[in-house]
């Protein structure tokens, strides 16, 4: 019986029995995009289910496109599984869970991701899956058998990761890790198994190599000490309680949405990339862009989004440098800053952060950074108190919206004022304008085209 006919018996007996049924859906089956099995999907008391017939499997060497799908019995469509603890099936008719591998009840016990047959020929058939055993292992905090871990970091293995499977199915399982409950597990277990330079993999011109895998290891370290609940207000620095306890003011310890989590780790995870540049289409590029693009078939928005943190990073990290030596930094000098980097500015100033805990503190083993001790705590909290005033300091200029802000003037009524034509003189004169209304937060708009007048006329006499 197939799923669908199947998910009708049951809205069937739903209806007999005077209970609520919902639509099915019906998904076909479609071996040109990888599924070969009709499924049907419906919700059963507000749970979504999936309906679909048990089934055995036969692969081909080049693919990991089954080659034939027929029915199976239980065992068969159990063996075919990924991981033992997701071989389980629950009998309706006995109320009772079947372990057809013997193994995935004790699995589940023990904390243990294993594979129902040989991980090697498992993940042949589907190198997919060693992608998939990592993220059940980090998603549950789980430990990968030995066996398995040792066909992961088999080379042919690592070859089929790329010949076999799609950059887009690499990058969804990435996402998913990175966007789980552990992201720092995920990208620990990738490199203990060799596979970040085969996940992440690098384009082909490069300006310098990259660092080693393990940066970015510990750059998802710093991201999870950094945002731990008991890293809290109460292990700032005094200086630092004052300033941020306000409810006007902000703290680098804290993520404001779980995008910008994902977006924090996924700019860890790429850090060994943050200063190499490559080339597309003959014109210098941000290797970050291209291992983004072709490895992991990331969204434009993620692109733009790694793009603009990483051109960032130097800024931020500048302007905490000033700060520290000049003890202060202007209002429209920050301000100008954060217009620069945009809306992303504060996510920004938070992985600057994390760069320089990693640069800094070399010696701290950052993938274990729940164990550091206190010297090693209070080292990285002055860090973070540093990072903390800049963005105190905007809080207090109030320009943390800068980057949203217009100009008092737009480019047709600036041009009109001076009497000039439109041309590219005029994104230099709203940059002035910009400049002025930060320097002059109450300025008003006759002092503002008196400025500009008065800016121009100069700018005249110096050209003459």
């Amino acid at each position: 019986m197939m799923g669908f006919e199947f998910a009708n018996y049951c809205n069937s007996y739903l209806q007999k029995h005077g209970l609520a049924t919902r639509t099915i859906s019906k998904i076909d089956s479609n071996p040109a995009k990888s599924k070969h099995l009709e499924t049907a999907t419906t919700k059963l008391f507000d749970q979504e289910i999936d309906f679909c017939n048990l089934r055995t499997e036969i692969y081909t060497e080049d693919s990991r496109i089954p080659s034939e799908v027929t029915f199976g019995t239980p065992s068969e469509d159990a063996y075919r599984r990924d991981t033992t603890i997701n071989s389980l099936f629950y009998n309706i008719n006995t109320e009772t869970v079947e372990d057809f591998t013997n193994q995935g009840l004790s699995d589940l016990s023990l904390g243990l991701i294993r594979t129902p047959l040989a991980p090697y020929e498992t993940f042949r058939d589907d190198p997919l899956r060693v992608l998939r055993c990592i993220r059940f292992a980090s998603r549950f905090g789980f430990d990968m058998v030995p066996e398995l871990l040792e066909a992961a970091k088999d080379e042919s293995i690592k070859d089929a990761l790329v010949n076999k499977i799609s950059k887009e199915r690499i990058g969804t399982e990435i996402d998913k890790m990175l966007s789980g409950p552990s992201p720092l597990l995920s990208l620990q277990l990738i490199h203990q198994c060799g596979l970040y330079s085969t996940v992440f993999e690098a384009p082909t011109i490069l300006s310098s190599p990259p660092d080693d895998a393990s940066q970015a290891v510990r750059a998802a370290g710093v991201v999870q000490w950094l945002l731990l609940d008991q890293c809290n207000l109460s292990s700032l620095s005094p200086n630092t309680i004052s300033t941020t306890s306000s409810s006007s003011s902000s703290s680098v310890r804290n993520t404001a949405t779980k995008d910008e989590k994902r977006i924090l780790y996924l700019g860890a995870t790429l850090l060994p990339y943050l200063s190499v540049m490559s080339e597309f289409k003959k014109r210098p590029i941000p290797a970050v862009q291209l291992v983004l693009r072709d490895s992991l078939k990331s969204t434009n928005h993620d692109v733009n989004t790694i793009s603009t943190l990483y051109r960032g990073i130097p800024l931020l990290q500048q302007a905490v440098k000033q700060l520290d030596e000049q003890q202060t930094i202007s209002r429209s000098d920050l301000g100008m800053m954060i217009r620069d980097i945009g809306s992303l500015w504060q996510t920004c100033l938070k992985l600057s952060l994390v760069h320089d805990l990693l640069s800094t503190l070399t010696n701290v083993t950052w993938d274990r950074s729940e164990t550091l001790d206190a010297n090693l705590n209070a080292s990285a909290t002055v860090i973070v108190d540093r990072y903390q005033r800049l963005l105190t300091l905007a809080y207090q200029y109030n320009i943390q919206d800068a980057h949203s802000w217009k100009p008092m003037m737009d480019g047709k009524k600036t041009t009109q004022l001076l009497g000039l034509k439109p041309g590219p003189v005029v994104q230099q004169l709203l940059k002035v304008m910009m400049i002025w209304q930060l320097e002059h937060p109450e300025g008003t708009l006759d002092e503002c085209a008196t400025m500009m007048k008065s800016y121009w006329d100069e700018k005249k006499q110096q050209q003459s």
